[in-house]
């Protein structure tokens, strides 16, 4: 099957607790694919996106400093298939010229192809499956929001000025991210 190469746009609240979307490209074309990340995974994610070191590395992080010293390389990874809604992905690794296939949740794949600086591919299957179209229409959320994919500058700009006052970094964090990638599209 025709792999498709995925860029990461970001990471987005969801309306479920405690969760996150990745937001993720395919390069040549315009389909979205939104992943529903942990905010563990999200934070680590976030971290590789915007290249920080933070004071104690992240599991994400000693993950890739053990396989660096090993000399393990993770050279792709593959978001393969989406069964009842759970994306199934692998890593495909590289080590002395042996090459070995690993099977990882997607979101821990994400992270790991952003520290290994690597690319993240996928299928036609799960675009059709779980792709999304972005249109010029507003999409509404069951409580009649806009998704934040959908906020203008400005609004989004609000939304993260009201998270500040209300110390919600994470959130803060998350919708500066989603404002930096607007302003490059």
């Amino acid at each position: 099957m025709k792999r498709i190469e995925l860029s990461i746009l970001g990471l987005t609240i969801s309306q479920s607790p405690d969760t996150y979307i990745a937001l993720l490209k395919e390069k040549e074309g315009d389909r979205r694919l939104p992943i529903v990340v942990g905010s563990g995974e999200a934070q680590s994610i976030a971290i590789a996106i915007d290249h920080l070191q933070p004071p104690r590395p992240l599991t994400h992080d000693l993950f890739f400093n053990v396989m660096i010293h090993f000399g393990i390389e993770v050279k792709e990874v593959y978001i393969y298939d989406i069964v009842k809604g759970i994306f199934h992905a692998a890593m495909l690794c590289e080590r002395n010229g042996e090459t070995e296939r690993f099977d990882v949740r997607s979101s821990d794949a994400i992270a790991m192809a952003l520290r290994f600086n690597v690319p993240i591919y996928t299928n036609e299957n799960v675009l059709k499956i779980a792709g999304v179209i972005p249109s010029s229409n507003v999409r509404e959320g069951k409580s009649g929001q806009k998704s934040l994919f959908d906020l203008s500058p400005t609004e989004i700009q609000q939304e993260m000025e009201d998270a500040v006052k209300k110390e919600d970094y994470e959130k803060a964090s998350l919708l500066r991210d989603l404002l930096k990638q607007k302003s490059q599209e």
